[in-house]
């Protein structure tokens, strides 16, 4: 009850807060002004405080809140435990909301600071409230008897655990990447309000440097926050990419394009005066990606053709995502055609060959790649429209469109530090581009004769160095003379290494599939891999059944071990299992070895016996196998029941000693197929599985069939030439907007001191 109460306060405390700077503004009354502050603080300490509830009712296990059961439970570590908190829907959407807030909060002292007026956080408090209202329908804080009021369910009911999390979900990436995902789409709102603002004021220059400021630094964190969710899709997914093109990976890559091209709008708009308008629909087109992503990703239009996308939150909640939508799109569409006129005219003429015409033809190409990213994204939602079937299109489609897209953005970039920012002599220009056109072409050429290249991938290559070449003699010089303005230099060097490095590691990859048995070499691109031992981990928690194999790398006499992983989990009924790559990184490669599946190799005739019998063992008559008896302690249901884990306890005499062991099987109680959990015999080299069972109305009297082999480890091993260059990319690209955030926060304190 606390919980939603306060949710209800603090959706109110916007909307109030919304109204009452836009009267503070308007009549000029302190009055208005000093209630409006008061709205937004107590609304921002009410999604504070509701944040905290959640928390709390997480880290105690309080599973009477049907969220806190659905996604958390008692096994999960503190860390894991506390990323439940957005996990699903509703703690997501409060996330945004906190963020929101906490980003407002900031936003406002800093207008405060620089005296630039109230009125953006008006419109701020209006996309807040939007995002807290969702929030009323799609509660976190419903208790399980409300959700499933079918169930007749007693108000006392308290499960002893809950369901817990995706075990996909379970990495340490999942406190890292959505955070700061949620952060940048909080950040991207800033500088739309604040261009909204100007042309409602029509003050079209008060705003620039603030824009650019906030602009930095939400393309850097949302850029951040995608490549980080790249690495972890590379780290633990297992098919050896970082970008698959995934219809929600792109509803968060368009935004962050929109935003970059405002960047570059403002830096004409900051230097020239001119470009406002441009300005202002860029950062409309970031917002709305923002809202468009948000829309994807969580109605459910996408759960058809997105591993991203969450269900259908309910038609309450899609109708408000829409109106959300529609609000930020046709308020901010009719207020830039009411005032564009007043826009001031630069009657000097853009010349073709000056650093500002290609500012503007970067951007435009810019937009260009989120237009296509946008229609191919949305074809889903075209086909259920026409009651088609859903189907996401390829990664070719968007590769095919994407890289002659990425040739221009390269070679204007390229091209732009050549030239001045009003015109350029032609002789100049010439002879500084003779010196980088002649190694890039050089190298271009090269690669024409590399296998399974092509022309394409020669111009991307082109491109690229070119674009190298320019970034990296301009930041050389600027060091050389000591100046630190070198952030937009730094990002392109960036964007520059990053595609290189994906040609290379995606065009130029090879994999092979090996087989791993104990005690065999398997061998791949002149290694050599040996499966030194299979072992089970987390063996704490009841829900699963995990295990790191460890496998030794053998390169020229130098060893190196890596440990894929393969388990069961509960949250699936243990029907397929899930595997976790692992990746030897060298200088030039990663060696990627990704687990694909199991075979099996008899060594021995299958035996039957019921429980309470002894019988010789097969590989030797001096040894025996005695059934004991059955194990359910590890059975779990699923919501159909028909899948659970069912073992039973052997005791073994070897040799003269005895061993106790459990061995278990995957049972589907609908088709009677059994998938046993193999594991090694003590003393031997091969493994036993739980293979068959043969029901009777007695229990006692029911049959089971051991066998006996050994388990074969299928994986796939991919080289993946020079993929560091994309990770050194991200790096590169991500500390250019830091840096240049720092200089732009040291030049506007300089400013301030000035005055």
């Amino acid at each position: 009850m606390f919980g939603k109460l306060i949710i209800y306060i603090s959706s109110f405390a916007f909307f109030l807060s919304f109204l009452l700077f836009i009267f503070a503004e308007y009549y000029q009354n302190h009055k208005y002004l000093k209630y409006a502050k008061i709205s937004f603080f107590s609304a921002t300490v009410c999604i504070l405080l509701a944040s905290l509830f959640l928390v709390s009712n997480i880290l105690s296990h309080n599973f009477t809140l049907t969220y806190v059961w659905s996604y958390s439970s008692r096994n999960l570590p503190f860390l894991l435990l506390l990323s439940t908190f957005y996990a699903g829907q509703e703690g997501s959407f409060l996330l945004w909301a906190l963020w929101m807030s906490l980003v407002g909060l900031v936003f406002f002292l800093y207008l405060k600071k620089h005296q630039l007026g109230y009125l953006p956080v008006s419109f701020f408090s209006l996309a807040i409230f939007f995002v807290v209202l969702i929030i009323i329908f799609k509660s976190p804080f419903e208790n399980i008897w409300e959700s499933f009021p079918e169930s007749d369910m007693p108000k006392d009911f308290v499960p002893p655990d809950g369901r817990g999390l995706n075990p996909i979900l379970e990495n340490y990436w999942i406190a890292i990447h959505p955070p700061i995902l949620f952060l940048g789409y909080s950040l991207v709102t800033v500088p739309f309000t604040l261009l909204l603002t100007s042309f409602l004021e029509k003050n079209f220059e008060k705003y620039t440097i603030a824009a650019s400021f906030w602009s930095l630094i939400a393309a850097g964190i949302l850029g951040l926050g995608i490549m980080l969710g790249g690495f972890w899709a590379y780290e633990t997914l297992g098919w050896g990419g970082f970008w698959g093109w995934d219809p929600v990976e792109n509803s968060s890559l368009v935004p962050w394009i929109f935003i970059t091209a405002l960047i570059h709008s403002l830096l004409i708009q900051r230097i020239k005066s001119t470009g406002f308008r441009i300005s202002f629909l860029l950062s409309w087109l970031a917002f709305l990606g923002v809202l468009y992503a948000s829309y994807l990703t969580r109605s459910g239009v996408l759960s058809d053709t997105s591993v991203h996308s969450f269900v259908d939150p309910g038609k309450t909640v899609n109708i408000l995502l829409l109106v959300y939508l529609g609000v930020f799109t046709f308020f901010p569409l009719i207020l830039f055609i009411t005032r564009a006129k007043f826009v001031p005219e630069i009657k000097e003429r853009i010349k073709i060959n000056s650093r500002q015409f290609m500012t503007y033809v970067g951007a435009v190409i810019l937009i260009i790649a989120s237009i296509v990213i946008i229609v191919g994204t949305s074809l889903p939602i075209i086909q259920g429209f026409v009651g088609a079937k859903k189907v996401a299109l390829e990664p070719s489609f968007y590769n095919q469109w994407m890289t002659p897209i990425a040739f221009l953005i390269l070679i204007f970039n390229g091209i732009s530090l050549l030239l001045h920012w009003r015109e350029t002599p032609t002789n100049t220009f010439r002879n500084k581009l003779i010196y980088s056109i002649v190694p890039s072409l050089g190298i271009a050429v090269i690669f024409l004769f590399i296998p399974r290249s092509n022309l394409l991938y020669s111009l991307l290559i082109f491109s690229s160095v070119f674009s190298l070449i320019i970034n990296g003699e301009k930041l050389l010089n600027k060091l050389s003379m000591r100046n630190l303005k070198i952030g937009a230099l730094l990002s392109h060097l960036g964007i520059s290494f990053l595609i290189v490095g994906a040609l290379l590691s995606g065009g130029f990859e090879d994999t092979q599939t090996i087989q791993l048995q104990e005690g065999k070499i398997s061998r791949a691109f002149g290694y050599e891999l040996h499966l030194l031992k299979k072992e089970r981990i987390e063996i704490e928690k009841p829900d699963r059944e995990k295990y790191r194999f460890k496998i030794k790398i053998v390169d020229k006499d130098k060893n190196s071990i890596v440990y894929p992983i393969v388990y069961w989990s509960s949250f699936n009924n243990f029907e397929q299992p899930y595997y976790e790559p692992d990746i030897k990184t060298y200088l030039t490669k990663d060696l990627y070895l990704a687990p694909k599946s199991f075979t099996f190799n008899e060594f021995y005739s299958p035996i039957s016996f019921k429980k309470g019998e002894i019988l010789s063992a097969p590989w030797s008559e001096k040894d025996s196998i005695r059934f004991v008896s059955y194990d359910m302690s590890s059975m779990h249901f699923g919501k159909s029941q028909e899948n659970f884990t069912f073992g039973i306890i052997v005791d073994y005499y070897i040799d003269g000693n005895y061993y106790k062991d459990t061995v278990l099987s995957l049972l589907n109680m609908k088709s009677g197929s059994f998938s046993p959990i193999w594991k090694n015999v003590p003393t031997k080299d091969f493994a036993i599985g739980f293979t068959k069972f043969t029901p009777e109305e007695n229990l006692e009297k029911s049959t089971v069939e051991l066998s006996f082999g050994q388990e074969i480890f299928i994986a796939d091993v991919t080289v993946k030439p020079f993929i560091l260059l994309v990770w050194i990319g991200v790096i590169f690209t991500v500390a250019g907007f830091i840096i240049a955030v720092f200089k732009y926060s040291m030049k506007r304190t300089q400013k301030d001191e000035h005055k």
